[in-house]
C-alpha cells in the first residue's frame, strides 16, 4: 500500500475504534474497589461476561498477549493507540471485535455491529477470517483487486503486480493477452499520462506496474465540489494521455473510469487489456464477450468487440467528459456539451477523427468563453459607472463599428455621460461626434421614450464636460431631442437659462 493509503488506512482504523467506543458505551463513569467514582473503559465488563475470561487472567493480560499492547482504562482505546501502526491497529480492533464476538452482552447488536465494521474493512483492503467459532482474524489482504482473468496483488509501497489468475494458467489466448497489454504499455512509458509497467514475468504471467491512489470513478465520488479547473485537469490529462497512444498508433478500447487513476496530482490511464496496435498484425483478435461498462462503449462494437476502433476510443473520451461534468447532480448542460454530442454521436462519420481535434475544440470553446467573461465583466463595470481599460477598449470598439448608440439603447443608459466625461478628450470627441450620428436610428420605430436616454446623455455633457467641442456636439443632440420630446425640452431650457 504506499504511503498515501497508509495514512487513508490509519484515519479509517482510528475512526472505527472511535466508533466502536461510541457504539458500545465503552466510556462510562466506574466505581473503583475505593469506591472512588471515575470516568473509563468499560470494554472489560463486556470480557468479564465471555469466554476468553477462562483463557486470560484480565482484559490487561488479553490485549497484552494478543497484540503485546499496554490496557488503560482511564485512556480512551483511540489516545491510547492513535500512533499505532496499521498493521497494530488491525490487532486492537481483531482484540475488540472478539471481545464482542464472545460476550455474552447485547448478542444481537453485537452481531450486527461486527458485520458493519467487518464491510468496512473490506472496502479497506482488510482480509477477514470469521469463523462461526474461534477468533476473527484480520489481516492485509495482498489481492487488492481482480479483474475477470486477472488479480492485483500488492508487492510492496507504491507497487503492484497484475497477475493472471491461476485457473487460467493454460490458457494461451489470455497468456498472450497479458503480454500484449505488457508491451503495448511499455511502448507508451515515456507519457506521464499512461501507468508506468515493469518486468513482465513469463512463469506467472505477470507484469509489475506502479499503484494509483484511487480510480476516477472513485475520485468524483469523493470529491463532491470540484472546481472547474479540477475538472479540466482530469479532461486534460486524459486527452493527453490518449493523444500519446494514438499517435503511437494504439488504441485503448475499453476506456471508462476504472481504467483511469488519480496519482498525486496527475491522472493515468491503465489496462490496455483490450489494446490494439495498428501498426502491427496480430492473430490474437478481441472476442465477443459482453462489456461490462456499457455506459462508456461506442454503441455501434457493444456486441462485438472487433468494431472497436480509434474512434470508438472517441465515443469514450465523449461520454467521460460529459460524466465528469454532469455527475453528483450536476446540470446537463454544461460548456462542453457540442463537443460530448460530436464525439459520442451515432454517425462515426461526424465524431472527431482524432483527439487532436477534441483538444483544438476545447480551446477554442474556453476562448470564447474567456472572451464572453471578459465582456459580460466590462458591461458590468459600464453599468456601475466604472472606467478602466477593458471599459475604454469595449466602447472604442463600438464607436469604430458604429455599435454605441445601439448598446446605450439596448442597456437604457442614460447616465452614459458619466462614463464619457472620465474619457480624454479627444475620445471624448469621438464618442459623442459617433452618437450624434446614429442616436435618432438607434432609437427604433416607435421608441420614442430611447430620445430622453440621449437628451439625458447630452444634457449632462452639456453640463459637466470642459471640452467646447464635447458641450457643442452635445447641445445639438439635445436641441433635435427637444423637437420631440418635452423632457428634452425642459432639458434644454435649463442649460439655456
Amino acid at each position: 500500500m504506499n504511503n498515501q493509503g497508509q495514512q487513508c488506512s490509519a484515519r479509517l482504523r482510528c475512526k472505527l475504534l472511535h466508533f466502536q467506543l461510541a457504539k458500545y458505551n465503552c466510556w462510562g463513569r466506574k466505581t473503583d474497589e475505593t469506591n472512588w467514582s471515575y470516568y473509563g473503559l468499560v470494554l472489560d465488563w463486556y470480557f468479564d461476561e465471555s469466554v476468553l475470561a477462562f483463557d486470560f487472567l484480565n482484559i490487561e493480560d488479553f490485549f497484552d498477549c494478543n497484540g503485546d499492547f499496554t490496557y488503560v482504562d482511564t485512556d480512551t482505546l483511540k489516545d491510547q493507540y492513535k500512533n499505532a501502526t496499521p498493521r497494530k491497529r488491525l490487532q486492537v480492533l481483531e482484540n475488540i471485535l472478539n471481545i464482542l464476538k464472545h460476550t455474552s452482552v447485547n448478542k444481537e447488536q453485537n452481531t450486527n455491529m461486527i458485520q458493519v465494521v467487518i464491510q468496512v474493512l473490506l472496502r479497506d483492503s482488510v482480509k477477514i477470517i470469521n469463523p462461526e467459532t474461534g477468533y476473527i482474524l484480520l489481516e492485509a489482504n495482498d489481492i487488492i483487486d481482480y479483474g475477470s482473468y486477472c488479480n492485483i496483488v500488492r508487492v510492496k509501497e507504491g507497487l503492484l503486480k497484475k497477475v493472471l489468475k491461476p485457473e487460467y494458467f493454460e490458457d494461451e489466448q489470455l497468456r498472450k493477452r497479458m503480454k500484449y497489454e505488457y508491451e503495448n504499455m511499455s511502448k507508451l512509458r515515456a507519457c506521464p499520462y499512461i501507468l508506468n509497467v515493469y518486468t513482465f514475468n513469463v512463469e506467472d504471467n505477470s507484469y509489475l506496474m506502479e499503484q494509483g491512489d484511487k480510480n476516477l470513478f472513485k475520485h468524483l465520488n469523493d470529491e463532491l465540489e470540484l472546481t472547474f479547473e479540477d475538472k479540466l485537469k482530469i479532461i486534460s490529462d486524459i486527452l493527453s494521455g490518449m493523444t500519446f497512444a494514438h499517435n503511437h498508433s494504439i488504441i485503448h478500447r475499453d476506456l471508462h473510469l476504472g481504467n483511469i487513476l488519480k496519482i498525486g496530482s496527475d491522472f493515468v490511464i491503465c489496462d490496455f487489456g483490450l489494446s490494439k496496435d495498428l501498426s502491427i498484425e496480430r492473430s490474437m483478435k478481441s472476442s465477443h464477450t459482453e462489456k461490462n461498462n456499457h455506459l462508456f462503449v461506442d454503441p455501434l462494437a457493444i456486441t462485438d468487440f472487433k468494431k472497436l476502433d480509434l474512434q470508438s476510443d472517441i465515443y469514450s473520451i465523449g461520454k467521460i467528459i460529459d460524466y465528469i461534468f454532469t455527475s453528483n447532480g450536476a446540470i446537463d448542460d454544461h460548456i462542453f456539451k457540442t463537443i460530448v454530442e460530436r464525439s459520442t454521436s451515432r454517425n462515426k462519420s461526424l465524431r472527431y477523427d482524432s483527439v487532436e481535434q477534441i483538444i483544438n475544440e476545447i480551446e477554442l470553446v474556453l476562448k470564447n468563453q474567456s472572451q464572453r467573461d471578459r465582456k459580460k465583466s466590462t458591461i458590468t463595470k459600464i453599468l456601475n459607472e466604472q472606467y478602466d481599460t477593458q471599459v475604454h477598449e469595449y466602447i472604442m470598439d463600438l464607436v469604430e463599428i458604429d455599435r454605441i448608440c445601439k448598446f446605450i439603447v439596448t442597456h437604457q443608459l442614460s447616465t452614459f455621460g458619466k462614463i464619457i466625461e472620465q474619457f480624454e478628450s479627444a475620445y471624448q470627441i469621438k464618442i459623442t461626434q459617433s452618437i450624434a450620428y446614429g442616436y435618432s436610428e438607434a432609437t427604433g420605430y416607435g421608441g420614442w421614450g430611447n430620445y430622453d436616454i440621449f437628451a439625458s446623455i447630452s444634457y449632462y455633457l452639456c453640463k459637466n464636460s470642459q471640452d467646447i467641442k464635447v458641450i457643442e456636439l452635445a447641445k445639438n443632440i439635445l436641441e433635435e431631442c427637444a423637437d420631440i420630446r418635452y423632457f428634452a425640452k425642459d432639458l434644454l431650457e435649463e442649460i439655456s437659462d
